[in-house]
């Protein structure tokens, strides 16, 4: 198992709004969405840096266990979403990457930042089990 190897991977969550996003203040480069704004689509795809550059997995790196359980509660920013393991087992990349995207799409519009949906706390820094047997997400700016 491996979970080290998925934490040490990077990531952007891509949040389709609505609306377009708007500053938060005059020279910064932090956006907010607005009061208004609903997620049209959610999407998260993690990659390899490496060599000061970054990577696509290879098909052996997306294939990796790195989660060995057979149901996972996985919270972002929202309520916990429950995921069962395709194989009934454990989790791989692609089963844990998948599970993060979909826990976003069902529940980032539970998020509040600066009156509008967190759309500025986006690249993944890990899941690490919380109080209840609940995995948190981990996202940074």
């Amino acid at each position: 198992m491996s979970l080290e190897f998925f934490n040490g991977l990077s990531g952007t969550l891509v949040i389709e709004l609505t609306e377009p996003t708007e500053d938060v203040a005059a020279n910064l480069s932090n956006q907010r969405a607005t009061a208004t704004a609903a997620i049209r689509e959610v999407s998260f795809a993690p990659n390899v840096f490496e060599n000061g550059d970054f990577r696509d997995l290879t098909v052996d790196e997306f294939d990796r266990v790195v989660l060995e359980l057979p149901v996972l509660n996985l919270r972002g920013f929202g309520d916990p979403v429950e995921h069962r393991a395709p194989n009934g087992k454990w989790f791989t990349v692609r089963d844990l990457a998948a599970a993060i995207g979909e826990t976003e799409r069902s529940t980032r519009q539970q998020s509040q930042w600066f009156g509008g949906v967190d759309v500025h706390h986006i690249f993944f820094e890990g899941i690490h089990e919380g109080d209840g047997g609940v995995w948190e997400i981990y996202w940074g700016s």
